[in-house]
């Protein structure tokens, strides 16, 4: 891994980017960090002027669908260690799945979004009310819509079947799997599902559940009516989407992830497996769009860079529906973490900082 000083200076401009899209009405608030593979050289919270309520920089944002890399570097630490196996079928720990063709689903297919079922949104989940015993059901007795491993197509309720999977393998349920396996030896003390039961709700940041164009997400325009919602969402405990966490948390992990599974001599993967896991699969065809530059590009639990974006081919990260955007470039020492709590922000608004970002990249 390459070493590049990166002067906290020289990143002005990715700061005053994401604090005109604050300063504009666009994002309620924007968290942005930038760390290397040494620690972190800048983290700020950028709020509007005169904002009543200015967000903190160790606010607990909820980071959608950021959670997926999360529990997929989980997933990968049992499969070192011999529970589970990325080729095993899930019916051996899910026989509601031992019918049809579902019966050859494995947590590969899970991870790299090819299991051929449908999703489902999360607005629709949340109008529904489903507890989460209800989504489970609903979840396993989904029916393929495609061959697994034969198309890809990016979903969340999918990672359900991964994590009830792992929690019968474990015999524990996925908080704790995850604080064994990634949050604790790394240090993410603010990541959890629910920040409240965990005696942080002080810090948690309010989630603008609007469109991007201002109108309200779920049609209604009572506030209480949206905190009613972020309970369902945090109720619902989503596998693929529903852990909270802070700037901070998230760059330990990218910084772990950025040194090859290791931080402050804690491993919580090794480097082969790190490679692994972010070995893109969306080739030959899997992840075409008719416009090229709409192209999937997918690994096992992460996202891989597409043509507009100035990184290494080793690069790799994860956003979120929340507004959420965590980026690792070994190619470039580099980690960046874009926090903003508005719901549907478009990915473009987290890569504008990051472009900045990388226009920073060996400054001195």
């Amino acid at each position: 891994m390459p070493a590049h000083a990166l002067d906290p200076a020289a990143l002005d401009l990715a700061f005053d980017v994401a604090a005109r899209r604050v300063q504009s009405g666009d994002l309620p608030f924007a968290i942005l960090g930038v760390a290397n593979g040494a620690g972190t050289v800048r983290l700020e919270a950028l709020n509007p002027p005169g904002a009543r309520r200015p967000v903190a920089a160790d606010a607990i944002c909820l980071l959608a669908s950021i959670t997926k890399p999360i529990v997929a570097t989980a997933a990968l630490r049992l499969a070192a260690e011999g529970t589970i196996g990325l080729r095993q079928p899930l019916a051996d720990w899910l026989p509601e799945l031992r019918v049809d063709d579902r019966r050859a689903l494995t947590p590969w297919h899970v991870l790299t979004h090819t299991t051929g079922l449908d999703d489902e949104s999360v607005e629709a989940l949340l109008l529904d009310g489903l507890d989460r015993q209800a989504l489970l059901a609903r979840v396993l007795a989904r029916p393929l819509a495609a061959a697994p491993g034969s198309r890809f197509r990016y979903m969340t309720l999918p990672f359900e079947l991964l994590a009830l999977a792992m929690e019968r393998a474990t015999g524990q349920d996925l908080p704790a799997i995850l604080a064994r396996t990634v949050l604790d030896p790394l240090g993410m003390r603010d990541t959890a599902f629910d920040p409240r039961a965990a005696g942080r709700g002080d810090r948690t940041a309010p989630v603008r559940l609007a469109r991007w164009d201002g109108t309200r997400l779920l049609g209604n325009e009572d506030p209480a009516m949206s905190a009613v919602m972020a309970d369902r969402y945090t109720a619902l405990r989503l596998a693929g989407g529903g852990l909270w966490s802070t700037a901070d948390d998230l760059l330990r992990f990218g910084r772990a992830m950025l040194r090859g599974g290791e931080l402050d001599g804690e491993r919580v993967l090794a480097p082969a497996l790190v490679e692994l896991a972010t070995r893109e699969i969306t080739v030959d065809g899997l992840g075409r769009e008719p416009d090229r530059l709409a192209d999937e590009h997918y690994a096992l639990g992460w996202g891989k860079p597409g043509p507009a974006l100035p990184a290494s081919p080793a690069a790799f990260g994860h956003g979120g529906q929340s507004g959420t955007k965590l980026w690792v470039d070994p190619g470039h020492d580099l980690v960046f973490v874009f926090l903003s709590a508005s719901w549907n922000m478009p990915g473009i608004v987290a890569d504008e900082p990051l472009f900045a970002v990388y226009a920073a990249t060996g400054s001195v």
